[in-house]
């Protein structure tokens, strides 16, 4: 449906490097990335807003890489929604239909439609001064899908919303996907969202794609350390390996092989990526489960939203942090203060040794 090679774009001392990616019909796909990764830019370059310099653009089989927006046969959700403060929801809606010269008939069912599958029949005849953010985030959505866009895509589309809204209208997403079939491109810098939303995911920073996988396999295999960091990864600890295969880290030897032992080049700086979920305390599991275990002191403890994250510290200076629910902290049989030493484990299984890049 939508095919990126090598796609060059120069934005004054900015650039987007040779950006390739493949889309396919009615897939989710997120770009996750830092504010000032060029997530914006890319979504603006498929819509037809930025000259591309170099590389190709394909929408549906076709050569769109300097098509006019107009032809591209593309819905587009801006960050601001872009509503027209002077129209009706009613005529924002209409208002690209009327531009394409679809008759009265098709643009009075096409509105029913989408207004019925978007539940905004009570604000057609307001103005977008008198909508709720959400309400004018489903007008948007609305004035896209009437179009019957081959892709839609989404800049930032829940950022500028409460939290409750923002969580409702997650849902509300996966639903229009669902329903319709639409293939969406979205951009965000929001982790839980991305990964709630995403059937495919590309990592972005600098104007580069760093990794273009399916979340679940960008959870597991981060490419590098900036991938893990830009995901969420907390535990990332320097690393070593030595000419008899072992590897070690300032808290001593680390047990790894397998799926977490990739092929090092021993020039190349590494580090050992932790996710808090291979963090077990007070671990009780077989030895050769866990690729290490030592006794840590708790430096810091947080509590929110029916969390707790500690802070293990080291003898050495290392530290590592982990969440845990209220559930699992009832769970160890003893509370946690700060000042406490205590047996820690780290589990084999999901632990990884990955670049620093």
């Amino acid at each position: 449906m939508l095919s990126l090679q090598n796609i060059h774009i120069e934005l004054g001392t900015f650039c987007l490097k040779d950006i390739s990616f493949h889309v396919t019909r009615g897939e989710y796909m997120v770009i996750l990335g830092p504010t000032g990764s060029g997530k914006t830019v890319l979504l603006e370059a498929v819509a037809g807003i930025h000259t591309v310099k170099g590389g190709k653009i394909s929408i549906h089989g076709e050569d769109a890489t300097n098509l006019p927006p107009e032809k591209r046969q593309i819905g587009v959700v801006f960050q601001d929604y872009a509503l027209f403060p002077h129209m009706t929801v009613r005529k924002n809606i209409t208002f690209g239909l009327r531009l394409k010269g679809k008759s009265k008939e098709k643009t009075e069912k096409a509105i029913k439609n989408i207004v019925n599958f978007l539940d905004i029949n009570d604000i057609l005849d307001r103005r977008p001064d008198n909508l709720s953010g959400g309400e004018k985030q489903r007008v948007a959505l609305a004035r896209a899908l009437a179009l019957e866009p081959y892709i839609l895509l989404l800049d930032e589309p829940l950022s500028a919303l409460d939290l409750h809204t923002r969580n409702r209208l997650k849902f509300e997403l996966k639903r229009i996907h669902r329903q319709t079939g639409v293939t969406i491109v979205h951009v965000t810098h929001d982790l839980a969202e991305a990964f709630f939303l995403a059937d495919r995911m590309a990592v972005m920073k600098h104007g580069q794609i760093l990794q273009y996988d399916t979340p679940s396999n960008i959870l597991e295999h981060p490419e590098t350390s900036t991938v893990a960091k830009l995901i969420g990864v907390k535990n990332l600890i320097p690393s070593t390996m030595t000419d008899n295969g072992r590897l070690y880290t300032r808290m001593g030897h680390i047990c790894l092989s397998g799926a977490g032992l990739r092929a090092i080049n021993k020039r190349e700086k590494t580090c050992v990526m932790i996710p808090d979920w291979c963090i077990e305390l007070f671990p009780d599991r077989d030895r050769k489960a866990y690729s290490w275990k030592g006794e840590m002191q708790i430096t810091a403890l947080n509590h929110m939203d029916g969390m707790a994250e500690a802070v293990c510290s080291h003898t050495s200076g290392e530290h590592i942090t982990l969440r845990l629910s209220n559930r699992e902290i009832r769970s160890l049989g003893r509370s946690l203060k700060i000042g406490d030493y205590i047996t820690v484990g780290i589990l084999k299984e999901g632990t990884r040794c990955i670049p620093v890049r």
